[in-house]
């Protein structure tokens, strides 16, 4: 009867595994056969003749996107890889996800030995559609999850929190818990105007180190350069002082040197951990943004030392 039972069982078990297996080759069949039919479709819009140029140029980047996006999911996996493995290597960690969260909650602003304060400037809400200050808010959103998990968090402050603002970062239960200093006013009537530097890509003047007395004020804009040199010329009008991150000095890019906000706030974070302006730029801005000068081995060399220093962090805390 036992032997019966145990068939039985096995039987079983060969069948879920093949119904595992049949579905994810279904599953890949699908994301074929969705690839091929948008390919198919794009191709035949191309070569209509009712679409402006424009248009066309826009279904070709499309393509290439759908062309690529295999080999960009692989590159995310290696990377979660080589992430994982770098801190399996060098610190005793075995928390789980949930674990690993909670212990965040130890981890303040105030107790950091880094002073040098970001501040999200959001007095052009009013310029930007729903949609683009929903992009807006989640950069920022991007930005307070990355300085909750460095060792020295950098200081974060958002000014001009009102109105429309406020009400879409409230969608966001929770927000006013967050290890973030909110303000109503704009920056200028907040910070004394001497300790304010308006990071602007404008600017004649460039950005060498980073001061713990300063703040580096992030205008948060997301307009698609209906607004262009907007922030830079109020802050200007304001008498606050500018500057820009120190991009040609190190690098050439292809496009204009327009960052995202999360971007930027990335880069300083790195420079404020000791990197070196150039190795922190090669870790943070797009590779579709850099110029060709930009060779594949100073990329691999900056990823090698950013391991590194990844390591040096978790030994140190």
């Amino acid at each position: 009867m036992a032997d019966v039972e145990n068939d039985v069982k096995s039987t079983e078990c060969q069948e879920i595994e093949s119904c595992g297996s049949d579905l994810e080759l279904d599953s890949e069949l699908l994301d074929k056969t969705d690839h091929e039919n948008s390919e198919n479709n794009i191709k035949a819009a191309v070569a209509g003749d009712g679409l402006s140029k424009r248009a066309k140029k826009k279904l070709l980047k499309r393509q290439q996107w759908l062309d690529t996006k295999h080999e960009r999911r692989a590159k995310e996996r290696e990377k979660r890889k080589l992430k994982m493995a770098a801190l399996k290597l060098t610190k005793d960690f075995d928390e789980t996800r949930t674990s690993s969260r909670k212990s965040l909650k130890h981890n303040k602003m105030s107790d950091s030995s880094c002073k040098v304060g970001v501040v999200f400037d959001m007095q052009f809400g009013d310029l930007m559609t729903q949609r683009d200050l929903g992009k807006c808010l989640k950069q920022i959103g991007k930005c307070y999850s990355f300085n909750r998990r460095m060792t020295n968090q950098l200081q974060l402050y958002m000014t001009s929190l009102e109105g429309n603002v406020e009400a879409e970062l409230s969608k966001n239960d929770g927000y006013k818990n967050w290890d973030f200093n909110f303000d109503t006013r704009r920056y200028d009537e907040v910070f004394n105007k001497d300790r304010i530097i308006y990071l602007s890509s404008e600017s004649e003047n460039a950005v060498t180190e980073l001061e713990d007395d300063k703040l580096y004020v992030i205008g948060g804009l997301v307009d698609h350069n209906h607004h262009k040199g907007l922030s830079h010329s109020k802050a200007t009008e304001l008498g606050i002082a500018t500057a820009r991150l120190p991009i040609d000095e190190f690098l050439s890019m292809k496009s204009r040197k327009v960052l995202t906000v999360n971007h930027v706030y990335e880069i300083l974070a790195a420079v404020s951990e000791g990197k070196e302006w150039k190795e922190a730029f090669l870790g943070v801005i797009p590779e579709r943004k850099l110029a060709e000068g930009v060779t594949e081995v100073e990329k691999i060399s900056c990823e090698s030392s950013e391991s590194e220093d990844v390591s040096k962090s978790d030994v140190a805390a």
